[in-house]
């Protein structure tokens, strides 16, 4: 921030910011026992924040045993970062303060089907963009993208949908912006958004699951993604959930997401179907089967249509068997279930929830929270930028 030459040579009102951002609003009492710092260290870091505009004092806690406590927060606007989500041919790109608030956002259609074709559509609209925000943003910007991404190196490892294989992108938009770029999988940037802004922003153990034509898992401790070694933590899309399924493009038969996302649905739909059974996603005589869509199917067993019911069923219980794994592993608070096939189908949802709890634990299910995204597509792009400062925070970008 201009005029800010208060240093944080200790790192202590950088942790403060951090807490802040993770938690919410939050007491100063609370912040020593989330930042480990002493009382004096903390009163001193949040007088400095409130003088520089970064922190404001905001409600007291009312809840709170005798004297209520004043409660703390990030000022809302004093900065901006820019995040990115890319699917189904399309950029969402959004500029959100620190709290999570969106500022600006635009859908961008892309055209060109190679990298330098997708990243260059999106730089050319972000000078657009940059010139409306009330403020500079801070000098980085997160990418959610499809696929298998190596978030330490910003590569794109794979993505089967777009035929892309070692894509260098985040070197590609550093090399034209001059920012620091992190890259991850669009779903986990997603989930990340889901755990400090939406559907599970009270709870600690979380894991997300996004459903669309792949699928793939976040996996979040504390409100902070677990990536793995390199941020390949959570692609439960290519768990084996049937040894003699049909062969996946990853080279493995029986992955979760042949089985399980909108692909699956598509295909036995049209499988029954075509053997004469009558369904309301027939669209009178001659309908073409070519163009039946998830979507359509979704709506249809939401309806009570047997056939549409069918098939979401069987491609539900499937999922259902992979959460009743992850529970069994990883024992979450809650699990977020998010993409457009989840987001659009209460049976989809009950079915898997179902499952899931019949087959997992009884112990470890008692308690569990199944809900669905509340962020829908500008989660990715709110959760990418989430990413980006958090893998580049350092108290000299706000000076």
């Amino acid at each position: 921030m201009n005029g800010n030459n208060i240093g944080d040579q200790k790192g202590s009102k950088l942790a403060i910011i951090q807490a802040l951002r993770a938690q919410g609003p939050v007491s100063r009492i609370d912040l020593t026992r989330l930042t480990g710092l002493s009382r004096a260290t903390v009163s001193l870091g949040v007088g400095e924040l409130i003088q520089t505009n970064l922190v404001r004092e905001t409600a007291k806690n009312e809840a709170a045993r005798g004297r209520p406590a004043t409660l703390l927060e990030l000022m809302p606007r004093s900065n901006v970062i820019l995040g990115a989500d890319f699917g189904a041919r399309r950029w969402t790109l959004g500029a959100f303060d620190l709290m999570g608030n969106s500022i600006a956002e635009r859908s961008i259609a892309v055209a060109e089907t190679d990298p330098s074709g997708v990243v260059g559509t999106l730089i050319k609209e972000l000078p657009g963009m940059i010139n409306e925000l009330p403020v500079a943003p801070l000098p980085l910007i997160g990418l959610g993208l499809p696929g298998l991404v190596n978030t330490e190196q910003g590569v794109i490892f794979s993505a089967s949908d777009l035929g892309w294989q070692n894509v260098e992108i985040g070197r590609m938009m550093s090399d034209a912006l001059g920012w620091p770029t992190v890259a991850l999988n669009r779903h986990r940037a997603r989930g990340l958004a889901e755990c400090r802004y939406g559907a599970a922003r009270t709870y600690h153990q979380v894991i997300y699951i996004g459903v669309s034509t792949g699928i793939a898992a976040g996996i979040y401790q504390d409100r902070k993604l677990v990536t793995g070694a390199f941020g390949g933590a959570g692609e439960i899309g290519h768990l084996t959930v049937d040894p003699n399924g049909p062969l996946c493009p990853c080279g493995n038969h029986g992955c979760l997401q042949l089985v399980a996302a909108a692909g699956a649905l598509e295909t036995d739909a049209r499988r029954l179907l075509r053997d004469g059974k009558k369904s309301l996603i027939m669209r009178g005589p001659g309908f073409d089967l070519r163009l039946l869509r998830a979507e359509d199917i979704c709506a249809a067993a939401d309806q009570g249509d047997p056939i549409s019911r069918e098939v979401v069923g069987r491609a539900a219980e499937y999922l259902g068997i992979a959460m009743a794994n992850l529970v069994n592993v990883l024992n979450p608070e809650m699990i977020v279930l998010g993409g457009p096939i989840p987001t659009t189908c209460d049976y989809y949802v009950e079915c898997a929830t179902a499952t899931m709890r019949r087959r997992a634990m009884a112990p470890l299910t008692a308690s569990i929270e199944v809900r669905r995204a509340e962020l829908a597509q500008l989660g990715g792009a709110l959760g990418a930028a989430t990413f980006a400062l958090d893998q580049n925070l350092s108290y000299s970008l706000f000076r």
